[in-house]
């Protein structure tokens, strides 16, 4: 597997890599300033499709895997800023002022997330191309790795020295758009990212003098790299979906730098992918949809009170439900990874994305079982909630202390059945006790250690009706499996 500490070493082989960052295009097109005005975000992707076209099918053409996966790991392009080496390791834009303007330049750096979004699509895109021997080659290939570093750079203040085309106002970057509801002015203009008005060369007859232009192309770089953190996580969700060794890569996974200044201590993947769910504590899911893109706040990132869905919280949830997936796959039948979610504080931040206004509720009344606990099939966060439930289930199998706390919350206990078995789960009727066992599935191990550790101590009151059918069904189950095996031993005998 490709390691980490290759990053810096390889810019020389980054800048020769064009994912046309640096507009080196035909000469003709793009030197027709006076038709390229950028109204909105429509017209700037179909300017920067136009721009990227020629060179798409260089990006992974003729290359052989380890050397897309190595690209895709490189630097991200304004992390050059901070390299003085760069410049003297290649022949190419020696010019020390000009290559801080494209590095600094955000359309150079629009295709620079692009490339790589495009080129994670293409080679891990799919579960067809992440399962078996397909991911097999990815991992030893070093694909692990650079998902989870590029997910660590998106989140961590990339450092950059004041005489670039950095605004001003901060000396450092951070490409994923913050969620912070606090007005954007408290720090100046921390999230401006870029100076806008200082473009590089090739790209600053696309302003045009555009007064939205601003607004525009910060948006875009913004719904660009939640693009990317998506199918990163989809591509992670998918690699550890029936190996355990891409499983174990996540959870051995460090990342390069950390211990940078103000950089979030990450241990390692698990650690990493945990911070991603984090990033939402607190937002209910109205208002992950409602989050407003860059070019419509207006002092805030969000409007609590609004229900409207935005392109950006379409894209928020997706990140979120894709980071859930990624969980829920990782730590399936891996004793490791269940403990170490435990121990970087995820149980509760998926607990409250099921129940935020259940928390605290332990006991409930057999009196009382609620129809159904899970969101309606209307709603676009029924996926992701499956997902919290199921990952909680599978940390349970293989980590008793996660067990033991979801055991004593009767509610919690409820949907977490209906997760498994659907809303009859948890219907309760007494004349079909000793009715069929088809009506559910084959209980889950991880479902199983909540309800036995519900049964022991830790749910007050002791397991209701609902749940003491749920463990006799299962009973009843392991009885018929058995005499069924013994019949089949005993044909078989007969037979010879």
């Amino acid at each position: 597997m490709m390691g980490d500490a290759d990053e810096s070493s390889d810019d020389a082989d980054f800048l020769l890599f064009q994912w046309d960052t640096n507009g080196d295009t035909d000469g003709t097109e793009s030197n027709d300033e006076d038709e390229i005005i950028i109204h909105n975000s429509a017209d700037l992707l179909q300017e920067l499709s136009r721009l990227e076209m020629d060179e798409v099918g260089d990006i992974l053409g003729g290359n052989d895997l380890h050397s897309v996966v190595h690209r895709i790991n490189s630097p991200f392009l304004c992390q050059l800023l901070c390299n003085n080496e760069t410049n003297n390791e290649t022949n190419e834009c020696t010019d020390e002022s000009n290559m801080k303007s494209r590095n600094g330049c955000i359309i150079c750096n629009l295709f620079d997330l692009r490339g790589r979004n495009n080129a994670i699509q293409h080679c891990m895109g799919s579960m067809a191309q992440c399962r078996g021997a397909g991911g097999d080659a990815l991992r030893e290939a070093g694909a692990i790795s650079a998902l989870l570093g590029i997910l660590w750079r998106l989140i961590c203040p990339l450092q950059v020295p004041n005489d670039t085309n950095v605004s001003d106002a901060s000396s450092s970057i951070l490409l994923l758009p913050t969620l912070a509801s606090e007005p954007l002015t408290k720090n100046g203009d921390d999230n401006m990212k870029f100076n806008l008005k200082s473009l590089c060369d090739i790209h600053l007859h696309l302003q045009n003098n555009n007064s939205s232009f601003d607004g525009i192309v910060m948006n875009e770089l913004d719904m660009t790299a939640l693009d990317l953190a998506k199918s990163c996580l989809g591509s992670l969700r998918d690699l550890s979906c029936g190996s355990a060794f891409n499983r174990a890569a996540v959870l051995a996974w460090t990342p390069p730098s950390p211990d940078k200044q103000d950089t979030p201590r990450i241990e390692n993947g698990v650690h990493l992918l945990s911070t991603y769910v984090k990033r939402y504590d607190q937002w209910k899911w109205e208002e992950i949809l409602s989050l407003r893109e860059w070019s419509c706040m207006n002092g805030t990132a969000a409007d609590v009170n609004s229900t409207a869905c935005t392109d950006r919280g379409k894209k928020e949830l997706r990140l979120l439900t894709n980071t859930l997936g990624a969980i829920r796959n990782t730590s399936h039948s891996t004793p490791d990874v269940c403990q170490e979610c435990f121990n970087h504080g995820l149980v509760d931040p998926l607990i409250w994305r099921l129940m935020p206004d259940h928390m605290l509720e332990s006991t409930q009344s057999t009196s009382s079982i609620p129809s159904s606990s899970l969101p309606e099939a209307s709603r676009p966060w029924r996926e992701a909630c499956f997902r919290a439930a199921t990952s909680l289930i599978n940390l349970s199998e293989k980590c008793p202390d996660v067990a033991y706390q979801l055991g004593s919350n009767r509610r919690l206990i409820y949907l977490l059945i209906e997760a498994w078995g659907g809303a009859s789960a948890i219907t309760f009727d007494p004349n079909k006790m000793n009715g069929s066992i088809r009506g559910l599935p084959l209980l889950h191990l991880g479902l199983a250690a909540i309800l036995n550790a519900a049964d022991n101590g830790a749910l007050e009151g002791g397991l209701d009706d609902v749940m003491v059918q749920v463990l006799d069904k299962e009973k009843m189950r392991k009885r018929v499996a058995q005499r069924r095996e013994e019949e089949r031993k005993l044909q078989q005998m007969k037979q010879k």
